[in-house]
């Protein structure tokens, strides 16, 4: 009775660190690699009384960790080892796949990136989960605008969007969104990609993740460029950076960095305006 009374205790304290490392993803990477150290450390100590999807959890997120640390090398052994468990639970099978598609679209490999999420995106239909098939999506849509292929890309964030109910969590809607209007951008249909931004206004405001929200507003300064709202451009770009800066991990901030100086590089180049002036102001 003690023993099985301690593996579930075990057992209890690996998932509760493999969630809580995945919950502090947006807006902490410090404490998520810390915990995800931690989970897979544990996992490892208790391997012969674990249930081997707990073990394949662990190491996934482990694996993410790495990853969004930007450490790919060591992020690819684990989730090698991750792959090479017998996982049984189709949602720790998909979000393997899922992980190491990111992964591969971090490091080039955006062909196998696509395979990965369309078989996950076939699992999460054959489970009829239609919020995980939506976040998959999203997924796709990213690898499909580093591929250069706009049509696909919002092809991709449209349908995860139509799989998304009223009870979706707020960071998935928010992100596919943030996702649809990049896009729109990057197909010159700044249009849309205004009314599109407008209309996802009430769901960015709720946001409690810093990098989400730093993201959007980096959204908004390229939009803003694009419509030669040089002075908004340069006051989004001011928000993300202000948001991003005091983050413990932060690696968009270089990318940031130069875009900012890129436009202010710009600004200066511009014969004064009083017009821009006023707008300064």
């Amino acid at each position: 009775m003690k023993l099985q009374r301690n593996r579930l205790a075990n057992a209890e304290k690996v998932q509760t660190l493999v969630d809580s490392a995945f919950a502090s993803r947006y807006h902490d990477v410090a404490t998520m690699l810390k915990l995800s150290t931690a989970a897979v450390a544990l996992a490892e100590e208790k391997r012969h009384e674990l249930p081997v999807d707990l073990v394949v959890a662990a190491w996934t997120q482990y694996g993410n960790a790495l990853r969004i640390a930007g450490r790919f090398l060591e992020a690819d052994r684990a989730l090698e080892r991750a792959a090479a468990l017998p996982a049984s639970d189709p949602s720790t099978k998909t979000h393997l796949l899922e992980i190491k598609a990111s992964l591969h679209r971090n490091t080039g490999r955006l062909e196998s990136a696509a395979q990965l999420l369309t078989a996950a995106i076939e699992a999460h239909r054959s489970i009829g989960d239609p919020h995980a098939e939506a976040r998959t999506w999203d997924l796709l849509g990213i690898v499909y605008v580093d591929w250069g292929d706009g049509p696909r890309a919002l092809a991709a964030f449209r349908t995860a969007l139509e799989l998304l109910g009223p009870d979706a969590p707020l960071d998935v809607v928010a992100s596919t969104g943030h996702n649809l209007v990049k896009a729109l951008i990057l197909e010159g249909r700044l249009s849309a990609a205004a009314s599109g931004l407008a209309l996802l206004e009430p769901f960015y405001r709720r946001l409690t993740s810093a990098r989400l929200s730093a993201k959007v507003e980096w959204t908004r300064a390229t939009l803003c460029r694009e419509l030669r709202q040089l002075p908004a451009a340069q006051l989004a770009y001011e928000r993300a950076y202000a948001l991003l800066i005091n983050e413990s991990h932060s690696p968009e901030l270089p990318a940031l960095i130069k875009e900012m100086a890129g436009l202010e590089a710009e600004m200066s180049s511009l014969p004064d305006d009083p017009e821009m002036e006023r707008s300064k102001g």
